[in-house]
C-alpha cells in the first residue's frame, strides 16, 4: 500500500476539499429540508456524495505514519459520517425519520473533523463564518497552543448514550480576564447537546463568545409535568461563571423546536438570568399564559424565528405568539422566514447575534 509522503499529501489534498464541499452542500439540504422535498434534496446531494466516495476509496488505501495516524483517523471518521449523512437523504424514500438521522450524522462529521482544524487551514476556515474565512489574524490566533488551559470543546457527562450533561465551547483565543457573552443553545425533541453545539460553534469561534449546549434530562425538555431541566440549566450557567469571566448583560438562551418552546418557558421566569431569548421554530407554551409567567415578557428582549412552511408548528402559532408577547410588552423582533420548513434556520444566526451583541 502507498505510504510515502507524496502519496499522503496527494491523498489529503484530494480528499479534504471534497469533504468540505460535501459538508457545505449538506448544509443547503438542512436549510431546505421538508418532507415534500426529500426527493429533490436527494438529487441535489447525490453528485457530491459520489465524488467524495470515489476519492475516499483511494484515501483509505493510504498508510499513515504513527505521528499522523490520529490525523488520518479523524479525516476517515469525518468522511464516513459525512457520507452516512448523504446516504440518509439519498435513500430516505421520503422517510422524515431517516432524514433526521442524517442530520445527526452531519453533526458527528463535524465533531470528528474539528480536531484537525489546527492542522489544515481550509478546515479551520470551514469552522468560521464566511466573511471571516480569510482573516489571517484570526486564523493565527486560533492556532496558538495553550496547553493546560480550558479552551476548545469540553464535554461534561455528555456522551450520546447519556442525558443531562452538557458540551461547552470556549474559544481557543479567549482572554479569560475579560467578561465574555454566553450563548446557550437548546436542542429539539429527542436531540442531544453534543450534536446541537455545531449549530452555533462556527459563530462562537469567529466572534469569541462562550457556547453552552446542554442535553435535556429526558428525551425532551420539561414541557409537561415536573420541571426537571431549569434548576440544572441555572446551575450550568453558574458553573461557567465560576471558571470563566461571564458578561451577565449578554446571556442568550436559544433553541430549536422543543428547545425553542422551552426557551420561552425557562426564559419567562421571575429570576431569569437570560438577558435575551431567541426561539427557533417553537411555540409559546399555553402554560406560560396559564401560570401568569407571560408578565415576565415585559421589556424582555425576544427574537422570534419561524418558517412559513413549518409542517410541525404551522406559522399561525408564531403569529399567535407574536400577539401575546407584544401585548405583554416584550421587546420583540419577529422573523417569519419565507419557505423555511421545520428545520434550523442557521442563516439567521448572524442576524440574531447582531441583535444580541449590538
Amino acid at each position: 500500500m502507498a505510504s510515502n509522503d507524496d502519496d499522503l499529501l496527494a491523498g489529503i489534498t484530494e480528499l479534504a476539499p471534497r469533504l468540505l464541499t460535501t459538508m457545505e452542500a449538506f448544509e443547503q439540504v438542512q436549510r431546505n429540508m421538508h418532507p415534500s422535498r426529500l426527493d429533490q434534496m436527494a438529487e441535489f446531494i447525490s453528485p457530491f456524495a459520489a465524488d467524495l466516495t470515489q476519492t475516499f476509496d483511494t484515501f483509505q488505501a493510504l498508510t499513515f505514519p504513527e505521528h499522523l495516524a490520529k490525523f488520518g483517523q479523524h479525516l476517515t471518521q469525518a468522511t464516513t459520517y459525512s457520507l452516512r449523512a448523504c446516504d440518509g437523504i439519498i435513500n430516505s424514500g421520503g422517510d422524515t425519520l431517516a432524514a433526521m438521522k442524517a442530520m445527526r450524522a452531519q453533526a458527528r462529521a463535524q465533531e470528528k473533523l474539528y480536531p484537525t482544524a489546527n492542522i489544515l487551514t481550509p478546515i479551520s476556515q470551514y469552522f468560521l463564518e464566511l466573511p471571516q474565512r480569510d482573516n489571517q489574524a484570526l486564523l493565527e490566533k486560533l492556532n496558538i497552543d495553550r496547553p493546560g488551559e480550558k479552551v476548545g470543546i469540553l464535554n461534561a457527562d455528555n456522551d450520546r448514550d447519556t442525558r443531562g450533561g452538557f458540551s461547552l465551547y470556549i474559544p481557543e483565543y479567549l482572554d479569560s480576564s475579560q467578561p465574555a457573552p454566553l450563548v446557550i443553545a437548546l436542542h429539539g425533541g429527542t436531540g442531544h447537546g453534543r450534536d446541537f453545539i455545531w449549530s452555533w460553534l462556527r459563530e462562537a469561534r469567529t466572534r469569541g463568545f462562550m457556547l453552552l449546549s446542554p442535553t435535556s434530562q429526558q428525551d425532551t425538555w420539561s414541557l409537561m409535568g415536573e420541571e426537571l431541566d431549569l434548576p440544572i440549566l441555572l446551575h450550568m450557567v453558574e458553573f461557567v461563571a465560576k471558571d470563566f469571566a461571564l458578561d451577565r448583560q449578554h446571556i442568550l438562551l436559544t433553541g430549536m423546536s422543543d428547545g425553542g418552546t422551552y426557551t420561552l418557558v425557562a426564559g419567562l421566569q421571575a429570576e431569569s438570568p437570560f438577558t435575551h431569548l431567541a426561539p427557533f421554530s417553537g411555540v409559546l407554551h399555553p402554560e406560560v399564559s396559564m401560570n401568569g409567567n407571560i408578565k415576565y415578557a415585559k421589556d424582555r428582549n425576544i427574537y422570534l424565528i419561524h418558517g412559513t412552511h413549518d409542517w410541525m408548528f404551522p406559522i399561525e402559532t408564531a403569529y399567535m405568539a407574536q400577539s401575546e408577547l407584544e401585548a405583554a410588552g416584550a421587546n420583540l423582533t419577529f422573523r417569519p422566514i419565507e419557505g423555511l420548513s421545520h428545520t434550523y434556520a442557521r442563516t439567521e444566526n448572524q442576524a440574531v447575534l447582531s441583535w444580541f451583541l449590538g
